[in-house]
């Protein structure tokens, strides 16, 4: 009888937690001709370091562009904190999605985690523009978050 209630009890949380809906504080919509770059401007609450005369507002850059779009993959390059790296993505999961941390986890990693994600959402073959959502998780608000360009209207 223990392990019946036992099972039952964990079905009931691993359903709760699988279909629970993740929030997002920041989100925005990049449509993007080639080589156009997207920009977001991200100012840490936490000021860790000193301002610098290249960094006055303790803020970071992601600049993201892509290259290529060929057999339904798109070729993103993303700069962050002057990293840069290559992404290919598609359209199906889960390729279409790329995790990029904003900042170190804190002591609770599920509340503190503050996490940038972009999804290649579709590409306007008419226009050759790329549809890239971005949504960022922070849920004990630590940062702030400037989108450039604004979104277009379509």
């Amino acid at each position: 009888m223990n392990k019946i209630w036992c099972g039952l009890c964990w079905l009931i949380f691993s359903s709760h937690t699988l279909f629970a809906v993740v929030e997002y504080e920041y989100s925005h919509q990049f449509i993007l001709k080639k080589d156009e770059p997207g920009l977001v401007f991200i100012n840490h609450k936490e000021v860790t370091k000193k301002p610098t005369a290249e960094n006055p507002n303790n803020e970071y850059l992601l600049k993201l562009r892509w290259t290529l779009f060929t057999n339904n993959m798109l070729t993103l390059l993303v700069n962050y904190r002057g990293y840069p790296t290559q992404y290919i993505l598609e359209k199906k999961y889960p390729l279409q999605r790329v995790m990029i941390p904003l900042l170190p986890d804190g002591e609770n990693k599920m509340n503190s985690r503050t996490y940038l994600f972009i999804v290649f959402n579709d590409f306007d073959q008419r226009n050759k523009e790329a549809i890239l959502d971005i949504f960022i998780e922070d849920n004990l608000q630590r940062v702030e978050v400037e989108f450039k360009p604004k979104k277009k209207p379509r």
